[in-house]
């Protein structure tokens, strides 16, 4: 499990990895650039409710940002599509799930691939 020191690294490489600016990230979140800054570099805690203010504007879990995880899952409501695979996967056998991750690992981040990799029940 990543340690909370990560979060400023990991709010950082979200941004990069969506364009995300500092400045528009303070503004999302009502909070001054500098104090995003103070964030972002780990020389400041947020508290929780800023974390999930962040969190949120980032569209990724609270979880991945605190080290819970190690996957930015996004936070949004799933589509009927969505809630319709997950469904159907729930009831797949071992081996239809292995065939699934198998087609959906050329699409996965290399957060997700290594979760991936950490699961023990497939």
């Amino acid at each position: 499990m990543a340690e909370i020191a990560d979060f400023g690294r990991k709010v950082k490489k979200i941004m990069k990895q969506r364009g995300i600016t500092q400045t528009w990230l303070a503004q999302k979140i009502g909070a001054t650039e500098a104090t995003l800054s103070r964030y972002v570099n780990n020389s400041r805690k947020p508290q929780a409710d800023i974390a999930a203010e962040i969190a949120e504007a980032l569209d990724v879990s609270l979880d991945y940002l605190m080290g819970i995880t190690g996957f930015p899952a996004p936070i949004k409501t799933l589509s009927t599509e969505e809630t319709l695979m997950l469904s159907a996967f729930a009831r797949a056998s071992a081996r239809d799930r292995k065939i699934i991750f198998g087609v959906l690992e050329d699409h996965m981040t290399s957060e997700e691939l290594e979760a991936f990799k950490n699961l023990k029940n497939l």
